[in-house]
C-alpha cells in the first residue's frame, strides 16, 4: 500500500510524524514523505522516500526571527501560504505516483489540497489538539475583523486555493477544526479535553516517540545536583530576556541546567552563562529527557507529551495561546506549573523552580503518565491506519 505523508516544516510536526511513518514501513508499506531538507536524514531513516519540499514557514526548518509578529492574526495566512508554497512541488510527484491515501498533519493545508484533487482518504494527524462541537481551541482566540491585513490576505488566498483545488476556502475554524475520514491525535484521550465526545473516526493515540538520528551530542554540567533542562522550542528560543533572567537566577541556585537557545541568537544577546550552566543551538531532546530532573519549557504540546513520557516534570512559560492551554491542560493532570510569558520576573522564576524540585507531588504524576504513554504510540496508531484502510477495501 502506499501513503504519501505531507507535513509542516517545523520540528514538532515532523517528529511526530516519524515513529507511525516508520511503523507503516514495517508493515511493508510504501511512504512518500515530503518536507523540509533538515529532515531528511530523520525521514530516511524510517525507510519512507523522501521528497524535498522548501518551506514558508520556516528557513528549511528554522524560524524568522519575526515569527511572533501579530501571531494570532496571522496565523491563517502562514498556514495557507505554507500550502501555497508547496502544493505544486508535491503534486509534480503525486500525479505520477498515485498514492491511497494522504497522511496530512492537521495544519498541512497542502495534505487537504492534494487529497481532494486526487480523490483519496485523508488521514489526519493531530500534533495538537482535536476539536468537534463540544470543544473546540480556536474559538476562544481573539476575533479579527476581515479588514485586518492579515486575514485579508488569507481569504484571498483561500479563495484562490479553493478554486483551483475544489477545497472549502479554510478561514481559521477551517484550519483549526478540520477533521479526515481517520484522525490519529498525538495525546492520550487522558489528557486532551472532552475526549470522550469525539466519534469513533478520533483515534487518541498518544505521543508518537523513537529514536532520532543525527540529532546532535550533548553533555550535563559537572555534579550531581538535579538537572533542569530547557528549552522554548524552534520556533520562540529567540527571546534574549528569557536567557537573562534564567541565568541570573540559577547561577546562585544547587542545581545543573542544560539550555537549548537556537541558532538565531548571538553570544552578546545571550549574555554571561553561570558556570552550572551549558549553552548549546539544538540539544538531542530525547536524550536530554531520559536523563534530566526537570523541565523549563514553552509548553509546545510535542515537548509536553515528551516530558510526560519519560516522566519528567514541567514549568511551562508559554509564549502564545496554544501553549498557554497546554499548559492549563498540564497543570490539571498535576504535572507541573505556569508562569504567563507576561508576569516572567526573576522572583517568580526562581519560586517556582523552588516549588517544582521541593514538591514530589509532581514527579509522581509524571511517572503516572508515563506508564500510561507506554501503551500506546508509533505501533499503536499505525496497526489503526491498517485497520481503516482494510474497512474501505
Amino acid at each position: 500500500m502506499h501513503f504519501a505523508m505531507i507535513t509542516l516544516g517545523a520540528a514538532g510536526h515532523v517528529l511526530a510524524s516519524l515513529p507511525l511513518v516508520a511503523e507503516l514501513v514495517k508493515k511493508g508499506n510504501r511512504v512518500t514523505y515530503f518536507t523540509v531538507p533538515r529532515y531528511k536524514k530523520m525521514v530516511d531513516a524510517t525507510g519512507a522516500d523522501y521528497r524535498e519540499v522548501r518551506s514558508a514557514l520556516t528557513k528549511d526548518g528554522q524560524a524568522d526571527r519575526d515569527i511572533a509578529t501579530d501571531m494570532m492574526a496571522e496565523l491563517p495566512l502562514r498556514f495557507l501560504s505554507e500550502g501555497a508554497a508547496t502544493i505544486e512541488s508535491i503534486m509534480e510527484v503525486l500525479r505520477q505516483d498515485k498514492p491511497e491515501a494522504v497522511i496530512v498533519d492537521a495544519l498541512a493545508i497542502a495534505g487537504r489540497l492534494a487529497a481532494a484533487e486526487l480523490k483519496v482518504p485523508v488521514i489526519m494527524l493531530f500534533t495538537s489538539f482535536a476539536a468537534n462541537d463540544k470543544f473546540s481551541l480556536c474559538r476562544h482566540w481573539p476575533v479579527y475583523p476581515d479588514t485586518n491585513p492579515a486575514r485579508a490576505r488569507a481569504k484571498a488566498l483561500a479563495a484562490e486555493l479553493s478554486d483551483k483545488y475544489g477545497t472549502p476556502a479554510y478561514d481559521v475554524h477551517g484550519i483549526f477544526e478540520g477533521k479526515g475520514d481517520l484522525n490519529i491525535v498525538t495525546q492520550p484521550a487522558s489528557f486532551h479535553p472532552a475526549a470522550e465526545t469525539f466519534d469513533d473516526s478520533f483515534v487518541f493515540a498518544g505521543p508518537q516517540i523513537m529514536k532520532r538520528v543525527d540529532s546532535g551530542a550533548w553533555e550535563a554540567p559537572e555534579g550531581d545536583a538535579p538537572l533542569v533542562y530547557t528549552s522554548l522550542g524552534t520556533l520562540f528560543n529567540a527571546w534574549p530576556e528569557f536567557y537573562h533572567i534564567l541565568y541570573g537566577v540559577v547561577k546562585d541556585m544547587d542545581l545543573r541546567l542544560v539550555s537549548s537557545v537556537g541558532s538565531t541568537l548571538k553570544k552578546e544577546e545571550i549574555g554571561e552563562i553561570p558556570a552550572n550552566v551549558k549553552i548549546f543551538p539544538f540539544l538531542p531532546q530525547l536524550e536530554v529527557l531520559e536523563n534530566a530532573d526537570f523541565f523549563i519549557t514553552h509548553a509546545g504540546i510535542g515537548s509536553v507529551m515528551e516530558a510526560a513520557c519519560y516522566g519528567v516534570p514541567m514549568l511551562a512559560i508559554p509564549q502564545m495561546d496554544e501553549q498557554a492551554f497546554t499548559a492549563s491542560c498540564m497543570v490539571k493532570a498535576g504535572l507541573g506549573i505556569v508562569i504567563p510569558k507576561e508576569g516572567l520576573t526573576p522572583e517568580k522564576l526562581k519560586t517556582g523552580i523552588q516549588e517544582l524540585i521541593g514538591n514530589p507531588v509532581y514527579k509522581k504524576n509524571a511517572e503516572k503518565m508515563s506508564a500510561e504513554l507506554q501503551t500506546l504510540g508509533g505501533a499503536y496508531a499505525a496497526d489503526r491506519i491498517m485497520e481503516f484502510m482494510a474497512g474501505r477495501a
